[in-house]
């Protein structure tokens, strides 16, 4: 890993989203015990991890974070960014409590989110490269599949938190 060469538009567009979801977050009322809260963030970051991992080094290779081929110690800005947007979808999906079809509704619109703001990342500030393969098609089927295991991801939480925890835990209802 390597310090940027140049620090340009996709350093600073990862840098000012990573800091306007954490103001969101923190400004957002607290809806989940901090154990929960840390669950919740470090899901966000682990499913980048994965992807990035599996995709974007050989021998698939289909992408490039950044600049260059290689990875460099700014694009760890671009893995935590994925832990408050894991965190808002979990957030608003506990306040909203879709139930049936609505939580595949759900889980299309945050796709589509998603999706936008990859387009944007790509086609404005370059924070990924796709002249390997990848196209934004992947991105969706990714997006969806992430965020329905993640929606599952929650509910095996919830009940294991409120299965567990002690009589003095915070309630999460």
């Amino acid at each position: 890993m390597r310090l940027p060469v140049h620090f340009d538009g996709n350093e600073w567009f990862s840098t000012l989203s990573l800091l306007a979801m954490m103001a969101i977050i923190w400004i957002l009322p607290r809806r989940f015990p901090t154990i929960v809260s840390i669950v919740f963030l470090v899901i966000g970051s682990g499913t980048a991890l994965f992807v990035d991992f599996h995709f974007g080094l050989p021998p698939v290779d289909m992408y490039d974070v950044n600049d260059l081929s290689y990875y460099e110690w700014f694009d760890l800005l671009n893995f935590f960014l994925y832990s408050p947007f894991a965190y808002v979808f979990l957030y608003l999906f506990d306040w909203w409590k879709p139930k049936g079809i609505r939580i595949s509704l759900y889980v299309l619109a945050w796709s589509i989110v998603g999706l936008a703001y990859e387009w944007v990342s790509v086609t404005y500030f370059h924070l990924y490269n796709y002249r390997k393969g990848w196209q934004f098609g992947y991105s969706f089927v990714f997006y969806f599949a992430s965020q329905s295991f993640t929606v599952w991801f929650y509910y095996l939480v919830k009940q294991c938190y409120n299965r567990t925890k002690n009589r003095t835990g915070p309630e999460w209802a």
